[in-house]
């Protein structure tokens, strides 16, 4: 299964969110600041690469999603790593998306 899709944090205080296309862009928010850029698919992961994001300073934001280098895929579960590959977050498969690609493989 691709990694493409919207994958969000868990829990009240993370809200995080990335979304992987199919073309290989990636478009992402840690709650304040926004991400742009692109990414790559390996066996059970994915590479981030030229990742821009914005800088607003937003208190209370945790910014850790700016900081993602690499990411391990298992099910529905993506562990982000940074370029030190140590684990820095992890985020979720949005049903709704998923039942989306699903849905357009069908037609």
């Amino acid at each position: 299964m691709s990694a493409a899709g919207t994958w969000n944090g868990e829990g009240e205080r993370n809200v995080a969110s990335l979304t992987l296309t199919d073309d290989g862009r990636l478009t992402g928010t840690d709650g304040c600041n926004r991400l742009l850029g692109s990414w790559s698919e390996w066996e059970g992961g994915v590479s981030f690469n030229e990742v821009a994001t914005t800088m607003m300073l937003c208190k209370g934001v945790d910014d850790w999603l700016s900081k993602l280098a690499t990411a391990r895929i298992e099910g529905d579960t993506m562990t982000v790593l940074n370029a030190e590959g140590t684990e820095i977050g992890t985020l979720t498969r949005h049903d709704e998306f998923e039942a989306l690609s699903r849905l357009r493989e069908t037609l």
